[in-house]
């Protein structure tokens, strides 16, 4: 049996995989930004395999040809054969975005099973196969690497994915084992922010959370108190796959979905049908080139992007419905010409999982306000 430790840097071997290297098995390290594939033969001890880690650290040159996952992926089936072996890579949802991608990329790639680290990924807490108490012993061996070789990693601001923070050196280290659909979700969810959240289908789970679906019901029942769906189109900004569009569909409002993300757009276009039109607009240029005119505009859960407020002025309405987090909510600063007519609470927050269990976070609640133009 050989363990592949396949990670993006020489530190991380040791500060995420140190219960690995000191099992005694033949151990492959796998070192992208090096581009080192290093066998360990068994039997060698924990302060042989460290020295040898240390040496990758004390080697690396501007001349390093860095390993693709898919050259990875092959240099381990070629060095590995026809032995059983086990991948340990990074957590799709580390919050260190290039060790997200390299573990999601590598681990779609290789034959062999795959165990990732939970690694530093703090805003879920998470349901794992194996999870390994260091000993005192291993510990000291840890933190006596990370202080003799990674001194300038201690130095680097905490937000930095390469420092090595406190929360950052294990004392437990946890591991998980995946399937595709589940590493693709965990590493949307970790992406929500960006692009990278349309890598799967509802990756907010609209479909399956009762938090969500009560949100969007709340939400929902809300609009209906002030707007009269006779009364004209409503404008729903960011729309994502048409979640919040449809009930607005089937309470008979006429809709003008808004979605920029040209993948999103195109599982908006399949998943609503009635009186809508669906347009690739962002908020930006909802202001500018391509206003159109409703009875309101609804921007529920979108102003998480640092959006310049001061455009509500541009848009040809006098109501503009926000859903946000209430703490997010309570930062925001609007516009003087605009006048917050109502404040409710749509959503409490709630415990959930995620991505099949593998997963559960607080959900953080849902606060709506009714902004209306003054004069």
């Amino acid at each position: 049996m050989i363990d592949v430790v396949a990670v993006l840097r020489p530190e991380d071997l040791v500060v995420d995989f140190l219960s690995v290297l000191e099992s005694g098995r033949e151990v492959h390290l796998v070192v992208a930004e090096r581009g080192v594939y290093l066998k360990l033969p068994d039997g060698v001890p924990l302060a042989g395999r460290l020295a040898a880690v240390g040496e990758l650290l004390l080697g690396a040159s501007e001349g390093d040809k860095p390993f693709s996952p898919g050259a990875a992926a092959d240099a381990i089936a070629l060095e590995t054969g026809d032995v059983a072996a086990t991948v340990w890579t990074h957590n799709p949802a580390d919050t260190r975005e290039r060790r997200a991608r390299w573990a999601l990329e590598l681990a779609t790639l290789v034959r062999a099973p795959v165990m990732h680290a939970v690694g530093d990924s703090r805003f879920f807490q998470w349901v794992t196969d194996l999870d390994v108490r260091l000993g005192a012993p291993a510990i000291e061996a840890k933190v006596d690497f990370v202080n003799t070789h990674c001194a300038d990693l201690l130095r680097l601001d905490e937000q930095d994915q390469n420092a090595l923070s406190t929360r950052r050196i294990h004392s437990i280290e946890r591991f998980f084992g995946s399937e595709p659909g589940e590493r693709a979700r965990l590493f949307a969810l970790t992406g929500s922010m960006s692009e990278d959240a349309a890598q799967v289908t509802d990756p907010w789970e609209f479909a399956t959370s009762q938090y969500e679906n009560e949100r969007l019901d709340a939400t929902v029942d809300w609009l209906r108190g002030h707007l009269d769906p006779a009364a004209g189109r409503v404008i729903e900004v960011g729309a994502c796959e048409g979640a919040l569009t449809r009930r607005l569909l089937a309470d008979h409002y006429t809709v003008d979905a808004t979605e920029p993300n040209r993948v999103f757009l195109a599982r908006l276009q399949e998943n609503v049908d009635g009186d809508v039109r669906v347009h690739p607009h962002s908020f930006e240029e909802l202001t500018t080139t391509a206003r159109l005119t409703g009875s309101a505009y609804l921007l529920i859960e979108l102003l998480y992007y640092e959006q310049d407020l001061s455009l509500l002025d541009r848009f040809p309405t006098d109501r503009v419905f926000v859903s946000m987090e209430p703490a997010a909510l309570a930062e925001q600063t609007w516009p003087s010409t605009w006048s917050v007519e109502e404040e409710v609470e749509l959503a409490q927050p709630r415990v959930e999982p995620v991505a099949g269990g593998r997963a559960y976070l607080r959900k953080p609640g849902s606060r709506g306000v009714l902004l209306r133009r003054r004069g």
